[in-house]
């Protein structure tokens, strides 16, 4: 019953390539197998990889999850089973001293955990999670530092409850301890739970999960009637529906879990929303995004030395990448759940810093409608919600701003491409949606704004007959009608590009139908200037033109060109434009966008999707030129 009745054989990974180091990596450990019996666990091991892949959100994880083996030699098979908890009073010879009976319950099932990580450890020294495979096919397993399951029917399931327990701090939902309607658990005592999936709470405004939960939902959304019993009732709500269920973490009554049904209170149903992002934040930091290829990038600086980077991913999921010097890259999570339109080029996330520890979000999400999500430096990551109920043109942009701190005008286009805005205050929240001086945006084209200053706004989109239109708005007059900029052709799914240099001064930038990279300037000295062609660019189809103002008197544009490598030019009042270069040998995919921020005035930063559908990035200092192109990940 110690580690001289057995030895270790040896240790296989049998699933995965992910760098150990930067990789989520599980150990299975072979309990109360003999010699003879390894191929058994072989056996056992493979079906726990075969199950973890097929639960959500493991398979979307993979690319970042490892799975190591170590066969281990028992003298006996089995493990102890003591007739005290009900077993059959069976007593083996094993490595891990594995036993039934924890605590006088049969199912709870324990082994020598400094024995199973001092294995672990040398076996697989970056291990993430750890599990005893135990050789029995009595009901049974536990959570833990080190977690343990039988081979029981429903093996797999079992273990991965218990990983939920051991990786990632989650907590029983069911409301009972040792089994049945026991006495002493009708009311789970006033303290909060620890764990991210239980709570005692049913304040929606401080709810643990408020994030997933809708508007529409009752909380508490079902509560025991009795609370002398465990409430097996059905749910009154539909499947996957998220709010405060009584009866968790052991009690009939006064705890609540986040969905009716979820992995962490019955075995064969998949984990509930809230779960699955737990898991996902602890694991998903470390995958690799695989991004949609022409879905715009959107960038934001909070302060100087801070990045938040958004992309969706290529089944839709809202992602978010941060940069601090302090701690580098931090690796791409998913923003609270969120889904973005697949339409067109894919909707993008459109990002906005109204002051240095806040952030807005806004997207179209799958039911062509505009959500938004917030984070906030005191509160973190809200929900999304819907704003409003318009409908818009699947794959539509939703274009902020902020004229200050406390308000943002929202622009895009409904379904049949009108030009449509709502506005939010902080004083009196969201308006209505309506339709801005009844213009028409051409298939594919977003608006455009910019706020010269508090009171003014400029919006610029491509029509139906494919010129660049433009309104205004102006705190003293209100909207103006849209005007034709030129004669300027465009591609239909131009987007218009401006900058604002100073209060008095726009620089516009779009592709014209050949591809040509255009632009004009208004200066409120002289107004229009006509359009031309920025130093013989062509864009490829379908890529926009990114544009920084990194001072007053100079201007930084990019572009993928027509081989899709990055391109940019310059302007500065001194010297006029000059010739377009390739950055750093970039290359994107075909239609692609550079998304580009300058932090301060002597720094760029560029972002865009790569031929492999992966997120890279350079950078420019003044003191250094440019950087070579690196993929974010986890630095």
């Amino acid at each position: 019953m110690t580690t001289s009745d057995g030895a270790v054989i040896g240790t296989t990974q049998i699933f995965g390539s992910a760098p150990r180091n930067r990789a989520f990596n599980i150990v299975l450990l072979a309990e109360g197998f003999t010699a003879a019996q390894q191929g058994a666990f072989n056996t056992a091991a493979a079906s726990f990889v075969t199950a973890l892949l097929g639960t959500p959100p493991f398979g979307d994880l993979s690319p970042a999850i490892n799975v190591f083996r170590v066969n281990v030699r028992s003298t006996d098979s089995g493990a102890d089973d003591p007739a005290s908890a009900g077993g059959t009073g069976a007593s083996v010879r094993t490595y891990f001293d594995a036993t039934f009976g924890g605590n006088g319950i049969r199912r709870l099932l324990l082994v020598n955990q400094t024995t199973a990580l001092q294995v672990a450890t040398a076996q697989v020294p970056e291990f993430s999670l750890v599990l005893v495979v135990v050789n029995s096919t009595v009901y049974g397993g536990a959570g833990g530092s080190v977690g343990t399951y039988s081979l029981a029917g429903g093996a797999t399931e079992i273990a991965i409850h218990e990983a939920g327990h051991t990786a990632f701090g989650l907590a029983d939902e069911y409301a009972y301890y040792a089994g049945g309607n026991e006495t002493g658990h009708d009311h789970h005592p006033a303290t909060e739970p620890s764990e991210p999936n239980v709570t005692i709470n049913r304040d929606r405004a401080t709810l643990k999960w408020r994030w997933a939960v809708n508007a529409a939902t009752a909380i508490p959304t079902m509560s025991n009637p009795d609370c002398s019993k465990v409430d097996t009732r059905p749910s009154p709500v539909p499947a996957g529906t998220v709010g405060a269920f009584e009866g968790a973490h052991y009690y009939h009554c006064g705890a609540y879990r986040p969905e009716h049904g979820c992995k962490m209170r019955d075995l064969g149903v998949p984990f509930c929303r809230v779960c699955r992002q737990v898991i996902w934040n602890r694991i998903g930091p470390l995958t690799t995004l695989s991004a949609r290829a022409r879905t715009p990038i959107s960038v934001v600086a909070r302060f100087p030395e801070h990045l938040d980077v958004f992309a969706v991913a290529d089944d839709g999921r809202t992602m978010s990448d941060w940069w601090s010097p302090g701690t580098g890259w931090a690796g791409w999570f998913h923003v609270s759940g969120g889904l973005a339109s697949p339409g067109g080029a894919g909707a993008p996330v459109t990002a906005i810093a109204r002051n240095p520890d806040h952030l807005d979000l806004f997207t179209v999400g799958t039911d062509n409608r505009v959500w938004s999500a917030w984070w906030d430096a005191a509160s973190g990551w809200s929900g999304w919600f819907q704003v409003g109920g318009l409908v818009c043109r699947p794959g539509s942009t939703v274009t902020v701003v902020a004229r200050n701190p406390n308000h943002l005008d929202l622009f895009t286009t409904a379904s049949d491409g009108r030009t449509m805005s709502t506005w939010w205050d902080a004083a009196t929240g969201w308006a209505g949606w309506f339709h801005v001086s009844g213009g028409v945006a051409a298939a594919g084209a977003p608006v455009t704004a910019i706020a010269r200053n508090p009171n003014h706004l400029d919006l610029f989109t491509v029509g139906t007959d494919n010129r660049v239109y433009s309104t205004w708005w102006d705190a003293a007059t209100g909207w103006a009608g849209w005007f034709r900029l030129g004669t300027l052709t465009c591609r239909p799914d131009s987007a218009v590009t401006v900058v604002a240099r100073n209060p008095n001064h726009l620089d516009l930038f779009t592709t014209a139908s050949n591809g040509r990279v255009m632009s004009a300037w208004w200066d409120a000295a002289s107004g229009w200037a006509d359009w031309f062609h920025v130093s013989g660019g062509v864009a490829s189809p379908g890529s926009s033109v990114s544009a920084v103002a990194r001072n007053p008197n100079h201007l930084d544009l990019f572009t993928l060109g027509t081989d899709n490598r990055v391109y940019s030019t310059w302007w500065d009042a001194a010297s006029g434009w000059a010739g377009w270069f390739q950055v750093s040998g970039g290359v994107g995919r075909a239609g692609g966008h550079v998304a580009a921020i300058t932090r301060r005035p002597d720094h760029l930063d560029l972002f865009t999707v790569g031929t492999d559908n992966r997120v890279y990035s350079t950078w420019w200092n003044a003191a250094s030129g440019w950087a070579g192109w690196f993929q974010l990940s986890v630095s």
